[in-house]
């Protein structure tokens, strides 16, 4: 029949299904709990009209919302974007429910870019939006393959030491990133297993700057390709 579960002093029986709260639907499932959140949780990334994007709590309403504050307004760390990494330990005895979100694609298919995710693993549980830079591959025209009758290169490591850039910042260490390469039967290439390091980069005017980025570890090919974006192709 399966184990039953215990969540803040309530037992659950194996396949009942529960809301802790009404932000999250949860179920027992042998002894373990999964939830789902209730409330929408997409990503306002910031733009012209909404440089500011934050959540605030409606009074009698659950979820909270997305307004925009202009610059001016904006109290220090109301959206703390990058506001952790992880390093936080839970405290359990808050019966915090831990949601973590996969990061996003990188917004540029080469180049320097960025992906985001959506996490509660803070000791407030506050959900925060998480931000990593990432390189899929060099910008340069590369041979989608020098090997006869193979198709796509998956991974590639890059031959020579490079300093990354970021807003006229270069990273202090040199690094050999792996890339994913490119396919000429039709698919894309993107990566498959990732890690995220902190980068420090040296800025003008003898400022210093500390971002986390992702490194590839291997990368796949597949048919799921972004049609509007060309650059994932090599025909």
């Amino acid at each position: 029949e399966g184990d039953n579960c215990v969540f803040d002093g309530m037992i659950y029986r194996n396949g009942e299904t529960f809301q802790p709260s009404c932000k999250y639907q949860c179920t027992c499932r042998d002894g373990q709990i999964g939830c789902l959140p209730r409330c929408n949780l997409d990503l306002l990334l910031p733009g012209p009209d909404c440089p500011f994007p934050r959540k605030i709590e409606v009074p009698g309403e659950c979820c909270e919302k997305w307004i925009c504050d202009p610059k001016d307004e904006v109290i220090l760390g109301a959206y703390r974007q990058d506001a952790t990494l992880g390093i936080d330990v839970l405290d359990s005895s808050a019966n915090c429910i831990e949601q973590t979100t996969e990061w996003s694609a990188c917004s540029k298919s080469c180049g320097m870019g960025f992906s985001t995710r959506v996490t509660n693993r803070n000791q407030q549980c506050e959900m925060v939006k998480q931000t990593r830079l990432c390189m899929i591959r060099p910008c340069e025209n590369e041979e989608p393959s020098d090997k006869k009758g193979k198709k796509c290169i998956r991974t590639k490591k890059s031959l020579k030491t490079v300093r990354f850039e970021y807003k006229n910042c270069t990273s202090v260490q040199t690094y050999k990133p792996r890339y994913c390469g490119l396919c000429n039967d039709g698919r894309c290439c993107t990566p498959h297993n990732t890690k995220t390091i902190q980068v420090e980069f040296r800025c003008p005017q003898g400022k210093f700057l500390k971002k986390p980025m992702m490194l590839i570890n291997t990368c796949v090919c597949h048919n799921n390709c972004p049609q509007s974006n060309n650059a994932f192709f090599q025909l």
